[in-house]
């Protein structure tokens, strides 16, 4: 077999040099867009269309380490693939496609701007008809139609990626499925769910559990994440369940009328409500509280450097027995959770709290958060309503929510 892999401006001209180099029958690989003289980084360079061809009727070449197999027509495969390789067909099967796919629409644009008696519909037409011969020959080939076992284990990637598990996750855990059910096994995708339970409530349980929450709670978090109505539901519930006295602190004297809303609360709830400008007056406020203390902060941009430093000090000021809880969206993308759990994770947060479950049907950030973090979930609000709409996940309850919505 001869492996050859060309350039070209399109996909028109690539599958004339493959026809030309290694004639008729040969099979595309694979395809992909690509920056050639690229100048600073790769930045200013032309993008040109890579393929790679193979050919079965040229004499085999003696074997090279980045070389590519193809399975022969009815032999069967000796061995289950690898977990990283079943994973790595999700990536194959869109690099090879969308290249297909613009070309596919841009014969559209431009037969949309023809009549048919147009001599260049002929070419057009010619075009298509070529396509249709790639699309063929992809489906084909092993890379994209992989077989029984391996596209189990695709469609458990992609439903761990609808369920809203990052892509690095989503990964590890597939990987982990496939290397510990027999080969047999691995064609059945409702078997590899009940292993995919079992891993990702492994995971789950390793989330470090602290004793019974601080007497002082200071909470952080992006901005508009929901701090302070949480907070108000907090209160409110730890008062009608414990009877204790309960203390607010609102250090969020930027956000325009959040003393105000912070007070408010206070009032409907019958809490009292103190503004603290800093870090001394929050140590000062704190020497004359007795119960339990919730301390509101300003949302932060996780972006910023000066947010680390700023929050530090508060805790610095609020002592050594106060705890960090960390309130987090369940909207957040993915890729933003990652970089908020980074520079927030530098306090020592202790618990998370994911807020706005009632936004969204799809709660894969529940498992995201506590695997990054190592901490668990101390609670998760489903509204606005307060103190209503406040409940408790545990581990079991997590895994619903994610695997079943």
């Amino acid at each position: 077999m001869q492996i050859k892999t060309f350039e070209a401006v399109d996909m028109k001209q690539a599958l004339a040099l493959v026809k030309k180099e290694l004639g008729a029958s040969a099979v595309i690989l694979s395809s992909r867009q690509v920056r050639k003289d690229g100048g600073l980084f790769g930045a200013f360079g032309r993008r040109v269309l890579e393929v790679t061809a193979a050919s079965q009727d040229a004499p085999e070449p003696a074997a090279e380490p980045d070389s590519v197999s193809l399975p022969q027509p009815g032999k069967v495969r000796a061995r289950p693939p690898r977990p990283a390789q079943v994973y790595n067909e999700l990536r194959a099967v869109k690099q090879a496609m969308d290249p297909v796919l613009d070309e596919v629409r841009a014969i559209r644009e431009q037969m949309s701007e023809i009549s048919p008696r147009d001599p260049r519909t002929d070419d057009l037409q010619a075009d298509v008809a070529q396509i249709r011969t790639l699309l063929s020959t992809l489906v084909s080939t092993g890379t994209v139609a992989p077989d029984e076992q391996g596209a189990a284990a695709q469609r458990l990637a992609y439903f761990l990626l609808a369920r809203g598990i990052d892509e690095p996750l989503a990964r590890s855990l597939v990987q982990r499925v496939v290397a510990k059910v027999e080969t047999g096994g691995l064609a059945d995708l409702e078997r590899l769910k009940l292993n995919l339970a079992a891993e990702m409530r492994s995971d789950l349980g390793r989330a470090e559990r602290g004793g019974p929450p601080s007497r002082i709670q200071l909470f952080v978090g992006p901005t508009g994440v929901g701090k302070t109505t949480t907070i108000a539901k907090l209160a409110a519930r730890a008062a009608q369940d414990t009877g204790e006295r309960v203390n607010i602190i609102t250090t969020d004297v930027h956000r325009v009328a959040a003393v105000e809303q912070m007070t408010r609360f206070g009032q409907i709830l019958d809490i009292p409500v103190e503004v603290a400008l800093g870090p001394d007056d929050l140590r000062r406020a704190l020497e004359h509280m007795d119960g339990r203390v919730f301390i509101d902060t300003t949302g932060r941009n996780h972006r910023d450097p000066t947010t680390l430093r700023e929050l530090q000090r508060l805790l610095a000021a609020a002592g050594s027995d106060a705890e960090v809880m960390l309130v987090i969206s369940a909207t957040t993308r993915a890729q933003d959770s990652r970089e908020i759990l980074d520079m927030y994770m530098k306090m020592a947060v202790s618990r998370l709290i994911l807020t706005k479950l009632d936004e969204t049907r799809v709660y894969g950030e529940l498992y995201n958060c506590i695997v990054r973090s190592g901490r668990p979930i101390a609670c998760v609000t489903t509204g606005q309503a307060v103190p209503e709409h406040l409940e408790s996940l545990d581990v079991p309850g997590i895994l619903r929510k994610v695997l079943h919505g």
